[in-house]
């Protein structure tokens, strides 16, 4: 290997033709960076001095650090000499230069380190060998093939990667994808640090001059929760910047939180310089998030829409290294706002300004519009009760009385209980504002949404908007065009000047809005009939849409509406908004305190159980069961419209219990909402019954956000003519075993060896009053027979499983009888997501009861025209869906088309499945028997102590940490299929990446990455052809998992 890649060095000209190697010399060095170099917020246009929110992150004091931070960072020189800084776009911010090849061409990179420490360079998304990785990690490799892994200061190092057709972009990908390279020894630390900077891949040939073809302008931006608490520097900023550095506690929750900037590229406030481009230019965004847990990012482009993987979106997604490329035309000139429209964010500054200037006396004008819809619309204060009938309808309790819903819903001396004065979009017939329009029956699941506002490419929306209030208000819509005096939002230099009319509706005035539907926010080919969005209220997004003012609008194609407003080829349409809605935030939280609790005055609003008590894990406004409406009938063609809203912890996978729905092409049953997030998904719905809509994500589940949907038999020639010729039988029992999450703790203390101390020793060691990396566990296991008297052996590729159940196989119209056993101490079952059963009641297997349930798979239990051939589900056990995941009942059933099995011989097929989770050993229902049987001390354990529970969250692959995943082995040109799972809770956003390789995946058109994103309910199947032998490092890219262990690898060995 060492000779040929010699060879190669000595002969350059045997490079492909047309190939180009390109050079960049970069160095490490260490600068003073300000998040906000100014006294005023460039968005709101009031000085940071009068904005309390602002100073948490950028005021200097005895005990806190200010704005400007020291960090080390990537930078670009023109030759060896690393003399002459090559100069970088303003707005790149602190970011490494743009490092940019075509497929065919190799890159090399001159690194030379001026800083005071060890740094590296560790690029996504190219084909590199182990001595030009630059990560440092266990991967048995030494001497020559270890030097990339950390380049001391002073010193230099040389690495050279190759762009190859199976890191570039694929068929459905654009000509230029986004990816990045950061330092990888504690990457973590290191990107806190500063060090990343963007790469981008691109088709060949599509390159001009350094830029994209056919682009007018191309813009980068990182959204980061930039944790300087993390960073090497945290000392010396201390020492610089505090006035008292030595009482400095970095413990201290207030002090870590003024630490968190919330910035693009490293600006704050509005600081981002010169996003400046004209109407009609064609603009390339590349947009990547990195950093934590708290990275969960909602991108959205005010006045403007994009074009993302073939959908039409304001809105874009990012967390922890998701790489996007977006193409926008923008139509509407004026300075408009790039915001984060997570509520947080929104809060902490991380927003910027663009400018789209009227360049070019364009010919076309987008706003020729037929029709005009109407709407009549008022602001109105409200008292809304989140749970009307008083009932939990999953236990049959009370809200008050039931241990779940009661903290919610109890009325006390210090507790508001369950109802609220809120502030609704309510719909009238005309302009008087005298006659409230009536809901149909179908509207009655709306609860406290608006008015649902819908219209037809090359229409234009008129909505009067009458505020009834008692406090300014507006409207802003999201995928509509709408020109500046028609925003419902003021920032930028607008906001320097008078409060404009549409932005703020003062109470008791009223204000038309016009908003334009030209061809160029409709739907793509690939988008639905309908494109869903919403309209809130934007004076103050976060504190007017937590107090409720929030409403459904629908964008069609042309003709898509029926003349009553109904969608054609649909029989029912539903909209469903998930939020927890933080009653904390709301602008009548002190009334409310007033109206409803006890007694007032003993009311500490910053007290945590008080502010728990107040966030309603809500579906429209609904909780436990309460929302009515939601009945169909077998058959039916349902729109389900989806919306999300709110924080950090608005991570949502919305769960249709026994059916499945079609969304981008693909078929799912868990559809996956962030704040300012929209789908459309289309049911067919074919079991009846009463059936579940709820939240996924665990502390959402047993917060309330779920409801129950009725799907009834109207006709009786819709009956299931389906034929299950084909008969599968598995034995499976439930087993308790011990379990141990970290068997060998070698690979992790070589790993952290740059640490004081591992990070892992929170987790995994026992001390006093911990329990250590072992915990009884009750996992799935196969059986030969009924007898259950001979487990099955796992085969070599199945050993990677390991908590997993057996990986069950299936195709389209096969039935599977599951025969379970339960030889653990307390009741279990078994179900699957995706399948069809014959009852919605999921049967209990009380301990040694043997039981059979029989899955059904039908067409729509397998893949879609935009799915790969064969895609997963999960099954777990269902008597407590949270308490029986975490106690270990998980595992993957894989449907395939029939005509898809056969046909291995091709090519070697191996497949692997990987639950990404953080088991959450406290919600076991054998935590006391593991604190009895682990702990050194039982007696010192205090199961509410904040260190306790956290050292249970184990932060795992297939339930193992830290290296501890064995079995993922392949061959160079094998095909490999990688089913990806998430389950969990809030923390659970996963960002799966792959060191070495690139994979394919499916949503409609086909796309290469090396990372993706997983959620509760998220089930992927990525496909690899690795080329690259050598052992990689396979890891979650969030920073506090992979700090708390949730990395293993896989080796490709040479071809057989």
């Amino acid at each position: 290997m060492k000779l040929f890649f010699l060879s190669c060095l000595l002969v350059p000209c045997c490079c492909p033709a047309g190939a180009a190697n390109r050079e960049y010399y970069i160095g490490i060095t260490e600068t003073v960076w300000n998040y906000a170099p100014g006294d005023t917020n460039m968005v709101s246009g009031q000085l940071f001095a009068e904005e309390e929110q602002a100073g948490v992150f950028l005021r200097r004091g005895a005990h806190r650090i200010g704005s400007s931070y020291k960090k080390a960072v990537y930078t670009q020189y023109t030759n060896h000499l690393y003399d002459v800084i090559v100069d970088k776009p303003s707005w790149l911010g602190f970011l490494g230069p743009i490092i940019k090849g075509e497929v065919g061409d190799s890159i090399t990179i001159h690194l030379k380190n001026f800083a005071s420490r060890s740094y590296t360079l560790h690029p996504h998304g190219v084909r590199y060998t182990k001595e030009n990785e630059g990560a440092f990690y266990p991967d048995n490799t030494k001497d020559l093939e270890k030097r990339d892994d950390a380049v001391e200061p002073g010193g230099q190092y040389t690495y050279t990667w190759d762009v190859t057709e199976d890191h570039g972009p694929a068929k459905g990908d654009t000509d230029c994808i986004t990816r990045v390279y950061h330092s990888h020894i504690d990457a973590p630390r290191d990107v806190a640090s500063g060090l990343v900077g963007p790469l981008i891949i691109c088709r060949k040939g599509t390159m001009n001059k350094g830029s994209e073809k056919h682009f007018d302008a191309e813009f980068i931006l990182m959204f980061s929760v930039m944790d300087e608490n993390l960073s090497w520097y945290l000392e010396d900023n201390i020492r610089t910047y505090c006035s008292e550095p030595s009482k400095v506690d970095k413990d201290d929750e207030d002090f870590q939180e003024s630490n968190k900037m919330h910035s693009i590229n490293g600006y704050m406030y509005g600081y981002l310089p010169n996003l400046t481009m004209c109407v009609e230019d064609k603009v390339k965004w590349h947009l990547f998030g990195m950093g934590n847990e708290a990275d969960i990012h909602s991108a959205y482009f005010h006045g403007q829409t994009l074009i993302e993987r073939h959908h039409r979106v304001d809105t874009v997604n990012l967390f922890p290294a998701t790489f996007i490329d977006a193409v926008m035309i923008p139509r509407s000139p004026g300075e408009w706002l790039l915001s984060c429209q997570v509520n947080d964010h929104i809060e902490g500054g991380m927003q910027a300004l663009f400018k789209v200037k009227d360049c070019r006396k364009s010919t076309t004008d987008h706003n020729e519009s037929t029709k005009i819809r109407q709407y009549f619309i008022a602001a109105e204060e409200i008292i809304w009760n989140y749970g009307p009938s008083a009932m939990n309808h999953f236990t049959g309790q009370e809200l008050i009385a039931d241990s779940e819903s009661h903290i919610f819903f109890e009325q006390s001396e210090t507790r508001i209980g369950g109802s609220y004065k809120k502030a609704v979009y309510k719909e009238y017939t005309d302009d008087s504002f005298t006659e409230r329009k009536k809901r149909l029956p179908e509207e009655a699941h709306l609860g406290l949404l608006g008015p649902v506002i819908k219209a037809e490419v090359g229409e234009s929306i008129r909505v009067t908007f009458r505020n009834n209030a008692s406090r300014p208000f507006s409207i802003q819509p999201h995928g509509v065009s709408y020109r500046k005096g028609d925003e419902g939002a003021l920032y930028g230099a607008a906001s320097r000047g008078s409060e404009s009319q549409a932005s703020h509706v003062r109470p008791g005035a009223t204000f038309t809005y016009e908003w334009n539907v030209p061809e160029d926010v409709g739907p793509t080919d690939q988008d639905p009939d309908c494109l869903t969005w919403l309209y809130y209220s934007a004076v103050d997004a976060v504190r007017d849409t937590s107090s409720g003012l929030v409403g459904p609008l629908l964008v069609c194609r042309k003709g898509a509406l029926l003349p009553s407003g109904k969608q054609k080829n649909v029989n029912l349409e539903f909209f469903l908004l998930a939020t927890v809605f933080d009653e904390n935030l709301s602008w009548y939280l002190d009334e409310n305190i007033l109206m409803f609790t006890l007694n007032p005055n003993k009311i500490d609003k910053d007290d945590e159980d008080f502010q728990e008590s107040n966030k309603m894990h809500s579906i429209n406004g609904y909780m436990y069961g309460n929302q009515p409406g939601l009945e169909m009938c077998k058959g039916n063609v349902v729109s389900w419209h989806l919306m999300g809203l709110g924080s950090e912890v608005d991570v949502h996978g919305i769960y249709f219990s026994e059916n499945t729905f079609i969304t981008k092409g693909t078929r799912r049953d868990t559809a996956n909402l962030f704040p300012h997030t929209f789908l459309t998904a289309i049911m067919k719905p074919d079991s009846e019954g009463v059936f579940e809509v709820s939240c996924l994500t665990t502390d959402h589940y047993t917060g309330g956000m779920k409801q129950n949907y009725k799907v009834k038999q109207c006709h009786w020639w819709n009956v299931d003519l389906s034929t299950y010729l084909h008969e599968k039988t598995y034995y499976i029992a439930a087993v308790e075993v011990e379990w141990d999450y970290s068997p060998n703790r070698t690979w992790e203390f070589e790993r952290h060896q740059y640490h004081e101390e591992s990070p892992g020793n929170p987790f995994l060691n026992k001390e006093d009053k911990f329990i250590g990396s072992k915990y009884k566990k009750v996992v799935y296991r196969e059986y030969t027979d009924q007898t259950f008297s001979t487990p099955k052996n796992r085969a070599e590729e199945e050993q990677h499983l390991e908590i997993q159940g057996p990986l069950l196989m299936s195709n389209i119209g096969d039935k599977i009888i599951i025969v379970f056993k339960n030889l653990a101490s307390r009741p279990y079952s078994i179900h699957a997501h995706g399948v069809k059963t014959d009852s919605s009641a999921v049967a209990v297997t009380n301990p040694g009861e043997t039981k059979r349930y029989v899955w059904k798979i039908p067409e729509r239990s397998s893949s879609e025209r935009g799915d790969p051939h064969c895609i997963a589900w999960a099954y777990h056990s269902m008597v407590d869906v949270i308490k029986d995941t975490y106690s270990g009942l998980i595992g993957t059933l894989v449907v395939c088309h029939r005509h898809y099995l056969p046909s291995f011989h091709i090519k070697k097929k191996v497949q692997f499945a990987l639950l990404f989770m953080v088991f959450d050993e406290n919600e076991s229902w054998y935590l006391d028997e593991n604190i009895k049987t682990y702990s050194t001390n039982p007696h010192l354990v205090d199961k509410e102590d904040e260190e306790f529970l956290e050292s249970n969250k184990m932060h795992a692959i297939n339930g193992k940490v830290f290296g501890n995943l064995r079995g993922l082995t392949m061959h160079v040109g094998d095909k490999v299929s990688w089913y990806l799972m998430g389950m969990g809770n809030e923390i659970d956003i996963h960002t799966a990446h792959f060191h070495g390789h690139s994979f394919e995946y499916k949503v409609t058109g086909v796309y290469q990455a090396d990372v993706f994103d997983l959620f509760p309910g998220t089930f992927q199947t990525v496909e690899m052809t690795p080329r690259n032998p050598g052992t990689w490092l396979l890891h979650c890219h969030v920073t506090d998992h992979i700090h708390a262990g949730m990395e293993a690898t896989y080796t490709v060995l040479p071809k057989e």
